[in-house]
């Protein structure tokens, strides 16, 4: 039989627990959630409406008309779907854009910038001319030929490249305007300058892609002009010339 607590010393009594107090969640906790459901819904809501209202597109010669309104058919397209790099690579796909600026304007206007290749060239293409950009590449069709015309060579840019590096070479510093470039042989070009103040008498060079002493000559004499209506450049030390009149 225990004693009575009473007669417990101090340190030996139990002590009485208190009842704990019930707890509530606070009003609070449940505004903020409602707050968040509410903005949650609202950005749902917002978001499935954020369409694209506007398409400015800045064209060049090279891009096609239709591209161009296919372009402007993504008006009303839900914008989280666009892939803006994807639009990229299919516009600068066509000959004659060099490059493409693709820019997202919030909230819903998407500009389009395609720039064009610089032409300094053309080939002839059945009955028609296709451009050629300055580092070799083939660029868009055009109406009629850009100067200097590029004939029987390959299409590719490392012969139109030649063709152009050797023209480059033989009228620079000179008057002399490229007529056109032809390839006689692979290592056998003909080219035809036409001079700017006398353009009824063009000159007439065979040369070789990678020049030779030989053209040293010739170019001294252009500048001075000078040039023979026919020169045979090709060989080291020897000029082969053949002059009108």
């Amino acid at each position: 039989m225990s004693a009575p607590a009473a007669f417990l010393p101090t340190s030996l009594r139990p002590t009485p627990q208190a009842p704990r107090p019930r707890t509530r969640r606070p009003i609070r906790w449940w505004l903020q959630a409602g707050t968040f459901t509410a903005v949650f819904i609202g950005a749902g809501i917002l978001l499935a409406g954020w369409r694209l209202k506007a398409i400015e597109v800045t064209a060049c010669p090279g891009l096609p008309p239709s591209t161009v309104v296919n372009l402007e058919n993504l008006t009303g397209r839900w914008v989280p779907s666009l892939d803006l790099e994807e639009i990229r690579k299919d516009v600068e796909r066509w000959p004659g854009v060099t490059g493409v600026g693709v820019e997202l304007k919030l909230p819903g206007t998407l500009r389009i910038q395609a720039l064009p290749d610089e032409i300094c060239a053309s080939v002839p293409m059945g009955r028609a001319w296709r451009g050629v950009t300055c580092n070799g590449g083939l660029s868009r069709r055009l109406s009629e030929p850009r100067f200097p015309v590029l004939e029987s060579f390959d299409l590719g840019e490392a012969e139109l490249r030649s063709a152009l590096s050797t023209g480059t070479r033989l009228c620079d510093g000179t008057t002399g305007r490229l007529v056109s470039i032809r390839k006689i042989t692979p290592s056998d070009y003909q080219v035809t300058i036409e001079d700017r103040v006398h353009p009824e008498t063009p000159s007439v060079v065979r040369v070789l892609p990678q020049g030779s002493p030989s053209e040293q000559w010739w170019h001294r004499a252009a500048l001075n002009g000078q040039a023979p209506a026919w020169a045979d450049l090709r060989f080291g030390h020897r000029v082969v010339i053949r002059r009108t009149g």
